[in-house]
């Protein structure tokens, strides 16, 4: 992984994913699987799991030391690869004054500052977008973050995954995760406060543009929101509220399975479900405008499960009143 500021805690070689690259590096498809970017055009990519103990981690100093007592929120976000073998429990980070390089390929430091332990290795959401958020007390001195699985293989719960199509031999054995939007964030100060209207991760936020939500998930075959949504959702309310001037229209649409009078009324109930977490956070209902378009619409006429994900999907447009 050649990346300007990270190297790797241990003898493993974490890699670097990113749209410009063609091939086993690339986006959305590389030898990992197929994924989008959390936000911006690339990520990065570690062995969290391999049933031999190997493991990779990700590590950064901080553009200066953290001072002592004052709080700091650190999160990444982390998704399992489409085509890892297995999944696992875990993930964590670890915050040093020093960088502590481990001369073999396995675990390194132990304990880790903080980890993230779900109540399953496979839940309903692996394979999305997850955050690991965590809000640390500065000793006051430390300097450098480092990201990966700080438990052993006997310590990690792991599952293993029948329908993965691992087409790399390590992968068979193996729970690999891409890792996006590292941030340290001193909120013991100020922070930095974009003028609206920005949203990490797509274009600057203009009236009669249509934008396409991402990392908006449904259940199967249901209208109701998957909890990981609403952190994409918060996003836009912080738009939505210091543009009050603005109205919101908001369009449903779905992949081509089904009839079109189902996948015209699924539609309509997704966004729905949009509309109404938006008003329970404070948005004048009034202000809203809601459609269903069904199937009509595609982005893509593929037929296989990424043509699918890209087809549904939730758009927003912005309309002056």
């Amino acid at each position: 992984m050649l990346a300007p500021g990270w190297q790797s805690a241990n003898r493993g070689t974490p890699d670097l994913f990113n749209v410009c690259s063609k091939g086993d590096a690339g986006l959305p498809t590389n030898w990992a699987g197929t994924s989008k970017a959390y936000s911006g055009v690339g990520y990065a990519g570690i062995y969290c799991y391999t049933q031999n103990g190997y493991r990779e981690y990700l590590q950064t100093e901080l553009t200066e030391a953290m001072k002592p007592g004052n709080k700091y929120y650190i999160e990444f976000y982390y998704k399992l690869s489409s085509n890892s073998k297995y999944s696992i429990d875990r993930i964590g980070l670890f915050v040093s004054d020093s960088a502590h390089i481990r001369k073999d390929d396995f675990v390194v430091y132990g304990k880790p500052t903080y980890e993230l332990r779900l109540a399953s290795p496979y839940t309903r959401t692996t394979g999305v977008w997850a955050k690991c958020g965590y809000v640390h007390t500065a000793v006051g001195g430390e300097k450098f973050l480092t990201i990966g699985n700080f438990s052993n293989n006997q310590n990690t719960r792991s599952y293993h995954i029948k329908f993965s199509k691992a087409k790399e031999e390590m992968l068979n054995t193996a729970a690999y995760y891409f890792i996006d939007d590292v941030r340290v964030i001193n909120v013991e100060e100020k922070p930095k406060i974009e003028k609206p209207p920005v949203i990490a991760g797509y274009p600057p936020i203009k009236v009669n543009e249509t934008y396409i939500l991402k990392n908006i998930f449904f259940e199967f075959d249901s209208y109701k929101l998957v909890s990981n949504s609403f952190a994409e959702l918060d996003k836009w309310l912080e738009v939505i509220k210091a543009k009050a001037d603005w109205n919101i229209e908001l369009t449903g649409h779905t992949d081509e399975r089904g009839t079109d009078e189902y996948n015209l009324k699924l539609s309509v109930q997704r966004v729905q479900s949009v509309s109404a977490y938006l008003i329970k956070m404070g948005i004048d209902a009034n202000r809203i405008n809601i459609k269903g378009q069904g199937k009509r619409k595609p982005l893509s006429t593929e037929n296989d499960e990424v043509a699918h994900s890209i087809n549904r999907r939730v758009e927003i447009k912005f309309l002056a009143k």
